[in-house]
């Protein structure tokens, strides 16, 4: 993840829902965030994930937000 300030609107985020389940777009708590252009998706490791929701990720969860990233856009 390239870490540059962007407005809102050049980023997507991704949530995790109570049942575990990640979804793309705003929502309530913490999120993971990375440009929607460029090649930011490719980056996301497990070590980022878990500092942005401040709990446990594993390589599962880097799995299903590359694939949000490049099924659908908000």
């Amino acid at each position: 993840m390239c870490r540059t300030v962007r407005d809102d609107t050049e980023m997507l985020r991704a949530g995790r829902d109570a049942q575990g389940t990640w979804y793309l777009g705003r929502g309530v708590g913490r999120g993971v965030w990375w440009c929607a252009v460029g090649g930011c998706e490719e980056e996301v490791r497990v070590a980022h994930v878990a500092r942005a929701l401040r709990s446990a990720a594993h390589q599962s969860d880097v799995v299903a937000l590359k694939g949000l990233s490049t099924s659908k856009r908000p």
